[in-house]
């Protein structure tokens, strides 16, 4: 997988796809994903609800997280958890359904520690400079690639 973070926003590459996370400006080529459930944009390749969908080799589950909307990726590389705030007990829950532990967490927003003990990340992906005992913190400019089966224990803050 790789990440390219663009002002305050990122690209995702997963699997054989590209994902757009919360750009200001919407692409019609590239699959959008946005977490403010308030913009009611779920059309064509944008993805603004709880649901599950699919592309290409990449499953994704929307979860409704209040004012905005969580994103699980999943395919063969590993899964991905994208949050743009604290998820509720709800969506923790049907987390734990599906997969027990995240290979990688990308974060707009600060969680509380007890949200990372039930998700057990191995890799966290942050927009802010955040501070996990354990983990080893690298700061990225622009872009990270990452194989999620190698890599444990580290924070990426991309400035």
């Amino acid at each position: 997988m790789e990440i390219v973070k663009i002002d305050n926003y990122c690209e995702l590459f997963f699997g054989n796809q590209k994902f757009i996370l919360d750009p200001p400006v919407f692409y019609k080529e590239t699959p959008i994903i946005l977490t403010n459930c308030n913009l009611k944009v779920n059309k064509d390749k944008i993805f603004n609800s709880p649901g599950e969908y699919n592309i290409g080799d990449v499953y994704f589950y929307g979860y409704d997280d209040k004012d905005y909307i969580s994103y699980l990726f999943q395919n063969e590389e590993g899964n991905i958890f994208y949050l743009a705030n604290e998820p509720t007990e709800e969506t923790l829950k049907k987390i734990k359904i599906i997969k027990i532990e995240i290979d990688a967490l990308i974060l707009k927003t600060n969680l509380k520690p007890e949200t990372f003990s039930q998700l057990k990340p191995k890799i966290v992906f942050s927009f802010k400079d955040i501070d996990l005992s354990k983990f080893k913190k690298e700061k990225i400019l622009n872009k990270v690639k990452v194989n999620l089966r190698k890599v444990n224990n580290l924070i990426y803050v991309l400035k």
